[in-house]
């Protein structure tokens, strides 16, 4: 009973979107050709800026994924916790270990589930700010 309370309180948790806030670090540094002729530092940062803002869905969708993920792990791990708790009685330790199980099965798919979102948001906020500073000009080396 406590397991299946857990995983509902922590699935709840992990469906709210996570909103990235004001002075995170960023998630890709775009390596750019700083040797070029007529490279200005003060040009680029103002351009890496508009590019980023471009990318700002991507970027809380990759936020959010990897926050997902981080959740899901914690709840699968409380749930392999939980089912090693002793508990007075055959029925209790029956119920905490299917509760701990559920839990256990519902934060590692939370988990997975986070990864792949993760993995595909940032996947599009490299393309989104590379393309970007593509068409404005700059040249990538990678």
């Amino acid at each position: 009973m406590i397991g299946a309370a857990l995983a509902c309180g922590f699935t709840a948790l992990l469906s709210s979107p996570s909103q990235p806030r004001a002075q995170e670090e960023p998630l890709y540094e775009p390596l750019v050709d700083r040797d070029a002729r007529g490279f200005k530092e003060g040009k680029y940062a103002k351009d890496l800026a508009f590019c980023r803002n471009r990318a700002l869905p991507q970027e809380r969708a990759a936020r959010a994924g990897a926050s997902q993920a981080a959740g899901g792990a914690a709840l699968a791990t409380a749930g392999n916790i939980a089912r090693y708790v002793p508990a007075p009685g055959w029925g209790a330790a029956q119920g905490l270990w299917a509760g701990g199980s559920a839990a256990e099965a519902v934060g590692s798919a939370a988990a997975g589930q986070g990864a792949a979102t993760a993995e595909q948001a940032m996947q599009d906020y490299i393309l989104v700010v590379s393309a970007c500073l593509e068409r404005r000009g700059y040249l990538l080396l990678r």
